[in-house]
């Protein structure tokens, strides 16, 4: 009877070990943000009307399938778009963190220059966030999920004097993390982005000036110069099975994560640019800020070493049997 029981221990603590493999909670986690305050558009030289704009606040979610897309052009306060249990309330831009399988994104033009808002604006401000989390319910060995966020302008302008130079002045506090469980499977990815283009086009729709800071003076502009370029707002964030179990932050502001609803204006990197001289005519103006998380969970699949321990396991627990019915 001693013996039996003796047996039967190896058998019990494999069948614990294959289960705590087989139904960890493995999460895969992303997080993206973005808060451009402080926009400043001048005319350093030359004569420039403004003849009219358009706003542009759009979020999406997608989960497992399931999407959800909120606002577009003509919006400056997208409603949020989730899929899951989301807790953020509308506008809550900070993290909701890595708790539940819920995918949500949200936008929002806390004011404009052009044309002013609220009245008597002077500078915009565009905030963004996507978030997504897989916790991977118990039968589900694949999952995915996508979402994103958009804010932006454009502003139609001539140039009536000969020649005319655009200005931009602005601050901003990117913010971005990434995480994957060590117990995901192979394939699984979380991945955050973030995109921030300033673009002017003549009536040709020909380019004459993109600006996409990079955090490196004198890169990612043409048709202009830079005057500060203090991080790259056009990057990625990324990590996966060979990175895994390991929390990434992109913080080049050094801001840390973000506090109260995510709207301050208390702290950011410097940015700015002008543009070269653009000549007498028809210009449009464009500014396209874009957050987004991709993130892809793999169940993993048991490691060779609880299989062989199950078997052994198992072994024991026939032979602790026939060694019973022997007796």
């Amino acid at each position: 009877m001693k013996l039996s029981k003796l047996k039967l221990l190896p058998a019990a603590a494999a069948l614990a070990l294959l289960c705590a493999a087989g139904s960890a909670q493995a999460g895969a986690y992303g997080y993206s943000y973005n808060n451009i305050f402080g926009l400043v558009i001048a005319v350093p030289t030359g004569q420039i009307t403004v003849a009219n704009s358009t706003t542009i606040s759009r979020s999406t979610a997608t989960l497992n399938g399931v999407s959800v897309i909120n606002g577009g052009a003509g919006s400056l306060d997208a409603p949020r778009a989730n899929v899951g249990p989301v807790t953020k309330g509308e506008n809550d831009f900070t993290q909701q963190g890595p708790t539940g399988t819920f995918s949500r994104g949200d936008a929002q033009i806390v004011s404009t220059q052009f044309p002013s808002f609220p009245p008597g604006s002077t500078s915009t401000q565009a905030v963004n966030v996507a978030e997504a989390h897989l916790d991977g319910p118990a039968g589900t060995a694949d999952a995915s999920g996508r979402n994103g966020s958009t804010t932006g302008f454009s502003v139609d302008f001539v140039v009536g004097s000969p020649t005319a130079t655009l200005s931009f002045d602005f601050l901003a506090s990117p913010f971005m993390q990434v995480f994957l469980q060590s117990t995901v499977g192979q394939l699984s990815t979380a991945t955050a982005n973030l995109v921030v283009t300033f673009t002017i086009t003549d009536a040709a729709g020909a380019t004459v000036f993109n600006w996409t800071p990079d955090g490196v003076i004198g890169s990612g502009i043409f048709g202009g110069t830079e005057a500060a370029d203090g991080a790259n707002l056009n990057t990625s964030l990324a990590t996966n099975f060979l990175t895994r179990g390991n929390l990434f932050t992109y913080d080049p502001s050094g801001c840390g994560t973000p506090t109260g609803t995510g709207v301050g204006t208390v702290c950011g990197s410097n940015f700015s640019s002008v543009s070269n001289a653009l000549t007498a005519g028809n210009y449009t103006l464009t500014l396209n800020a874009v957050e987004s998380v991709d993130l892809v969970k793999q169940a993993a699949t048991p490691e060779p070493g609880t299989l062989a321990l199950l078997g052994l396991g198992l072994a024991g627990l026939g032979y602790a049997r026939r060694r019973k019915l022997a007796v």
